[in-house]
């Protein structure tokens, strides 16, 4: 969508300073010269945009989607002067420098919550904002790489006093990436919270469930089997025992425990002329 955006006589009034130095301080850079000399006044607008890994949406266009299972509009950014600054996505727009190399800029213009009003609590990394509140003036601006996308969340519990109107806020990571690790995550010298443990101390025997354990034992090994008392079967358990159990090694029985008696009905039976009163 192409339209044509208006600029404020206060704000042309802050950029001729800057327009002048470009046209007269021979130390800036061709670049930062172009962007002094001011961008067209039609510029492209958007209702998506992705950068930094996030994909980001205008609080107009989420609205027109009232299925989305989604929300992307918020932003933080960290300002100049430290401090960090919570808000809601407004509108995105592309803004095309005058020059002779083809300059384009995409800026957000956003919603900011008064910072004074934000709540935190260092020790477990919470924030928390109040979106009813407005930052004053008129600085709502940020270059779009200066946007992390972050979303709020409010308290299921409104009947307490405390947080009624207050939003947790939570950072996103960017797509396909996860937050490095670093030496905050480690040592970071936070203390947990804990349940006190009950006063006294208790102590548990444990020797009837060891003696159970050992008269259990006793009677498996009890009804394990019959006790083997044959000699050469002492010696060859003795020998796997000793780990000398290689098949070389085991000298061939001389004990038999079953043997097959020959049957003379068999001996006799002739394929060719089978006798036939054997089948009746």
């Amino acid at each position: 969508m192409i339209f044509a955006i208006a600029i404020g006589s206060s704000a042309y009034d802050e950029l001729c300073p800057f327009r002048f130095q470009g046209q007269t301080d021979s130390s800036m850079s061709a670049e930062l010269r172009q962007v002094a000399d001011g961008f067209s006044y039609r510029v492209r607008s958007f209702n998506v945009y992705d950068v930094n890994g996030y994909r980001f949406h205008t609080t107009g266009y989420e609205q027109s989607r009232p299925n989305r299972k989604t929300t992307n509009t918020g932003v933080f950014t960290l300002g100049q002067d430290g401090v960090e600054y919570y808000g809601r996505l407004e509108e995105i727009y592309e803004l095309k420098f005058r020059g002779s190399v083809p300059l384009t800029h995409v800026i957000f213009k956003c919603h900011w919550f008064d910072p004074t009003l934000t709540r935190r609590t260092p020790n477990v990394g919470l924030v928390e904002i109040r979106q009813d509140s407005k930052l004053p003036g008129d600085d709502v601006y940020i270059v779009a790489q200066q946007a992390t996308q972050v979303y709020y969340l409010s308290y299921p519990c409104q009947t307490d006093k405390r947080l009624q109107g207050w939003d947790v806020v939570y950072k996103v990571s960017p797509h396909g990436k996860l937050p490095v690790p670093n030496n905050e995550d480690y040592n970071n010298g936070r203390e947990f919270f804990q349940e006190e443990g009950l006063e006294g101390s208790f102590e548990i025997d444990l020797s009837d469930v060891m003696g159970m354990e050992v008269d259990n034992q006793r009677i498996a090994d009890e009804e394990a089997g019959d006790e083997v008392e044959n000699a050469h079967d002492l010696e060859l358990l003795e020998r796997l025992r000793l780990g000398r159990d290689s098949e070389d090694d085991i000298p061939p029985s001389n004990y038999a425990d079953y043997v097959e008696e020959p049957n003379s009905d068999d001996e006799d039976y002739d394929p060719a002329n089978p006798d036939y009163d054997d089948y009746f």
